[in-house]
């Protein structure tokens, strides 16, 4: 009996010190105005998390054992009692709570940063969102802790079609600015492939917003356009996005960053609960081919794909479009 008195009494510790970490993060959160029902969303999947890892375990989790296996565990578990929808909803909670966790060296990396949610069975194309769902991304993003680069991150991954990764990589020099036009070279394409993309004006404004206070000049195009080519060159190797501590926002950061806006708006029903920040790419292709149909080369060399297979994959047909085509049969005989 005083074993396991001393044994429950180890379990009760230990989440103890746990439960204040959730609770500290949350405190956190709360400085940056998130909505109240949110929090007490965060609150209970993390609360769900910990009871499930007790059960499991018979012990309470430390930091130790965050890791990516264990998530995946919690993932194939409350897949067989959760609707799909919150099962990614309890992954994107996680993935902020160690992103925080991350940032302060609590944990060296986000065991959750490679563990996607479930995707519900498609007819294999690739999944976009709609234009009320990115316009409220970018709502989310002007609401962050860091508005105008987390905006004008959001604004340049849609607008171009870029990865994370080559987002994150970019450097000053890597973007040229003038009042009608401008241009990226993402330098560290896939396969180390080095291209160009244009800037339209959606993703100009955002860039010219988030510069002008670095750059110390007005926030209009042609001043920071102007500002842009007095850059000397030590500046213009620096990185374009910055962490808090002034340090190159990592790619880890970065996903986190979106992800933490995904869950924000999912917690709200404004974006589908299986959003992930690669869907800005998608969105971007798919919207290319509407605008442009069958334009599949020059959508490759804006993605940097060497394969048009690869780029063919946007012209599939979505499943709606599919059952909306097949209720238009002329066999439909309640069509």
């Amino acid at each position: 009996m005083q074993k396991n008195e001393r044994e429950i009494s180890g379990v009760d510790i230990k989440k103890r010190q746990i439960t204040e970490l959730m609770h500290t993060w949350l405190h956190d959160l709360d400085q940056a105005d998130p909505a109240p029902r949110t929090l007490r969303r965060y609150e209970r999947v993390v609360q769900h998390f910990l009871d499930w890892y007790i059960q499991q375990e018979h012990r309470a989790i430390t930091p130790d054992d965050f890791t990516p296996i264990a998530f995946t565990s919690y993932r194939r578990a409350t897949q067989t009692t959760m609707a799909t929808a919150t099962v990614n909803l309890h992954l994107c909670a996680l993935r902020r709570w160690c992103a925080w966790m991350v940032d302060h060296q609590i944990l060296v990396t986000n065991p959750l940063a490679r563990i996607k949610g479930i995707r519900q069975q498609r007819v294999g194309e690739p999944n976009d969102l709609t234009d009320s769902a990115i316009n409220a991304l970018l709502r989310e993003a002007q609401r962050s802790r860091h508005p105008l680069r987390d905006y004008a991150i959001l604004q340049l991954m849609v607008q171009t079609g870029m990865r994370i990764g080559e987002c994150q990589a970019l450097n000053w020099h890597d973007l040229t600015l003038s009042e009608k036009r401008g241009t990226v070279m993402i330098r560290a394409g896939k396969g180390n492939k080095c291209r160009i993309v244009p800037l339209n004006g959606s993703a100009r404004a955002a860039l010219t917003a988030y510069a002008a206070p670095l750059l110390g000049v007005p926030s209009s195009l042609k001043a920071v356009a102007l500002a842009w080519t007095t850059i000397n060159l030590h500046d213009r190797s620096k990185p374009l996005w910055q962490s808090q501590k002034g340090n190159r926002l990592s790619a880890t950061a970065l996903w986190g960053m979106i992800h933490g806006l995904i869950c924000i708006a999912a917690a709200r029903n404004l974006v589908p609960a299986n959003t992930t920040p690669h869907m800005l790419r998608h969105t971007f292709a798919r919207r290319y081919l509407t605008d442009h149909p069958g334009d599949l080369i020059g959508l490759a060399r804006l993605l940097g794909h060497s394969d048009l297979n690869t780029t063919s994959l946007y012209t599939q047909p979505t499943a709606e479009e599919l059952a909306q085509r097949v209720d238009d049969l002329s066999l439909n005989a309640y069509h």
